[in-house]
């Protein structure tokens, strides 16, 4: 069977086309993702803007395109934080099944969480030391604490890094000042984390696609290492490097950010601020260890797919 699944998050659209064989195992065939950003100007209005929207109905229009292309048996689509907390999200929805025929499930963040453990744990091996999973949005963050026997806890916050840019209003480079400010936003946001971590002994983050895989990628480039070019989808980070990393990047403006290599465009407006938010979660925390998952949210519904829950 070929299957295609397709992620509306807040600031990228997702595709994934893959192959399962007889014995449940996938191979992929197409992964691609555009920055469509469908939460540019909607996190504080809580409404879709007009040039947002047509960005998304193009990109879908596209990823339509390709599906019929690769011919594929099945389609499904998620969306996530923007599209789900705004005023205008189902109505957006509702004009991507009448346009181009594609039922969108708008998820809840509960269920984004599950997800998106289930994707890691196709990635990373979950052992009897619980482990505080970490997916950084646009719209929202999830956290999920899972050992080998399955969730121990998940939430969902409204801390994803699109919204805090658009919430916080930073200057660039960042002043001590909008330090401050983003610090007290987490310190009176996460306090059910932070006790929830205490409760479990946890002591490894796993930081799941996204903001983490910008991270690795900066760091092995400064090693002249090409990580793209390989097909690991799990990696350990060491954390002085990251360190030194998250020192430049909390210092540098835009431009300069835009001139790291192995950092994409659509990241860099927000990388230094999920920086931040990284270190304070290690360090609030007390954790010791950092682990990357390639695998998050459409790896997860590919997992409900291979058991035909979707």
């Amino acid at each position: 069977m070929r299957l295609a699944v397709i992620d509306l998050g807040t600031n990228t659209f997702n595709l994934l086309i893959v192959d399962f064989d007889q014995h449940g195992k996938f191979s992929t065939v197409f992964n691609t993702k555009m920055a469509v950003k469908i939460g540019e100007g909607a996190m504080i209005k809580n409404l879709l803007q007009p040039e947002p929207m047509a960005r998304g109905m193009a990109a879908l229009s596209e990823y339509m395109r390709i599906i019929d292309q690769h011919k594929c048996d099945k389609t499904v689509a998620f969306a996530t934080s923007a599209i789900r907390s705004t005023s205008n999200g189902g109505e957006f929805a509702d004009n991507v099944q009448k346009e181009l025929g594609l039922s969108i499930n708008v998820i809840d963040g509960d269920e984004e969480a599950q997800l998106i453990y289930e994707g890691v744990d196709l990635a990373v091996k979950f052992e009897k030391e619980p482990m505080v999973i970490m997916d950084i949005g646009g719209g929202s963050t999830e956290f999920v604490i899972a050992d080998e026997t399955g969730v121990l806890w998940k939430k969902s916050y409204l801390l994803g890094i699109s919204r805090i840019l658009q919430m916080l209003e930073p200057s660039d480079p960042v002043t001590p000042s909008d330090i401050e400010n983003l610090n007290n936003l987490l310190q009176e946001q996460l306090t059910e984390l932070l006790a929830n971590c205490e409760k479990f002994s946890v002591k490894t983050l796993i930081g799941s696609s996204g903001s983490f895989d910008s991270f690795f990628e900066m760091i092995m480039a400064e090693k002249g290492i090409d990580r793209l070019a390989n097909s690991v989808v799990s990696e350990e980070f060491n954390l002085d490097e990251l360190e030194t990393l998250h020192q430049r990047l909390i210092t540098y403006d835009y431009q300069t950010r835009k001139s790291i290599p192995g950092l994409v465009e659509m990241r860099v407006d927000t990388i230094h601020l999920a920086s931040y938010f990284v270190q304070w979660v290690l360090e609030q925390c007390g954790l010791e260890r950092l682990l990357l998952s390639s695998y998050a949210l459409k790896e997860g519904v590919l997992h409900r797919a291979l058991e035909n829950r979707v």
